[in-house]
């Protein structure tokens, strides 16, 4: 499987590009991009989540926690600096020492987060975790996609290092990460599809706005010009 940097990496190249493209379609500003870029790379590492190496969970446990308190931070308005500091280092502890546990006990690597069904879930928890802090739909949705981008990408990455194209074989891995569910534990995996299920219900009222949201886009992508206007480039002002 792909290790951490190559994870990283390609997140990072997948979520500058949507970024640039929602810049292009004037869909965000500078600011909102910018944030949706760095949710879009780390999400790369969601499926990670459940790393058996106790430092690379620490690691993304605390990125995370810091990710979340930023968010909230910047989308509520504190009355006071010890305030802040409060809500931070609560978000911050959460994570750390009731999250993370629960995760370290519940879940085996390369085994139920490594699935269709586990980047699902974490796409519809992205988008009402944004909507309970204050986000706009349309900035909340935007953060479920690059979400789900982030965390798929990851997938057909560890995928891809599955096969040996040198000895044209298939590794023991292959097929242990881009599968819609782990059959190997079904208590969890029914937990994922439920939460799933349970936020697609609460999404509902939510649905003509949403609808509204992805026809608009899509009527943006396709007046969307992808490649430069040779006619208006700027240097054919300096020949002519």
């Amino acid at each position: 499987m792909a290790n951490f940097s190559t994870h990283l990496k390609a997140s990072t190249v997948i979520s500058a590009t949507l970024s640039s493209v929602l810049l292009s379609m004037a869909e965000v500003n500078g600011f909102q991009a910018l944030g949706l870029f760095i949710v879009g790379a780390l999400a790369g590492l969601l499926p990670d989540l459940d790393s058996d190496k106790s430092k690379s969970l620490n690691s993304l446990f605390s990125i995370f926690a810091l990710l979340v308190a930023g968010i909230l931070l910047l989308n509520n308005d504190f009355n006071s600096v010890i305030e802040t500091w409060l809500v931070g280092a609560m978000v911050y502890v959460c994570f750390m020492y009731v999250i993370k546990p629960i995760f370290e006990h519940f879940t085996v690597h390369r085994a139920t987060l490594h699935s269709i069904s586990a980047v699902l879930m974490f796409s519809m928890l992205t988008l009402h975790a944004a909507l309970l802090v204050g986000v706009t739909l349309h900035i909340a949705l935007l953060s479920s996609i690059f979400i789900f981008t982030g965390a798929i990408t990851h997938l057909i990455l560890d995928e891809c290092y599955s096969v040996d194209i040198d000895n044209k074989e298939l590794k023991a891995s292959f097929g242990t990460a881009m599968k819609l569910i782990d059959l190997r534990y079904p208590v969890t995996s029914l937990s994922q599809v439920v939460i799933t299920a349970g936020c697609i219900y609460f999404t509902l009222p939510y649905w003509t706005d949403i609808s509204a949201l992805f026809s608009a886009w899509s009527a943006k992508l396709q007046t969307l010009s992808f490649l430069p206007d040779t006619n208006n480039l700027p240097w054919n002002n300096w020949t002519s």
